[in-house]
């Protein structure tokens, strides 16, 4: 079974248990955090996959971690039984795949836009407003500033992206050129 799959699989029971015991934010914000934490550190990076330590070892670790950050229970089951199962190390897919359930549990559509400078509040509210209509759903934007994109703005909704950008539009036109005199000169 692929790694996508194992992960989907643990997500979408987190899923149920989180919102059985009405815990889906909590647990979203503690799944979060011990990914960041996962990740900034070499050291636990490199301890959960290494078959040459002991699994009681990588326990004590990870009682450690959970008696400092006091995870509600549902969290710190999740972080033992994938332990013990020997997928701790695929917790940030299982994050991914977790945020992703929970969305389309919640029908909301995560998009992320890209523009030149900062937008404005009623900017940022006619954007997401108009997301809404396009998709039928709640619409999360995520705003990023690129000052490389002189101006527009990059769009993603799932897997599309909607470039406006005027960087891609001048690379545009610069294509177009160059085919041109490619052509004028028996090149092309």
């Amino acid at each position: 079974m692929s790694d996508i799959a194992v992960a989907r699989r643990y997500a979408e029971a987190l899923a149920d248990v989180s919102t059985e015991h009405n815990q889906v934010d909590l647990v979203m914000q503690e799944l979060r955090q011990f990914v960041e934490l996962y990740q900034s550190s070499a050291e636990l990076s490199a301890l959960f996959p290494n078959s040459g330590i002991s699994q009681a070892d990588k326990l004590k670790v990870l009682n450690a971690i959970i008696s400092r950050t006091r995870p509600a229970d549902t969290s710190a089951n999740l972080w033992r039984l994938l332990l013990k199962n020997y997928r701790l190390q695929a917790i940030p897919l299982v994050y991914s795949e977790f945020q992703r359930e929970i969305n389309k549990r919640r029908s909301v559509v995560p998009a992320e836009i890209t523009t030149a400078g900062p937008v404005g509040t009623g900017e940022r509210d006619m954007i997401v407003g108009r997301l809404q209509a396009i998709t039928g759903k709640r619409v999360e934007v995520n705003f990023k500033v690129d000052p490389g994109l002189i101006g527009g703005a990059i769009t993603r909704i799932g897997s599309v992206v909607y470039d406006g950008s005027i960087r891609t539009q001048l690379g545009a036109i610069k294509q177009k050129m160059i085919a041109g005199s490619e052509a004028e000169s028996g090149l092309g």
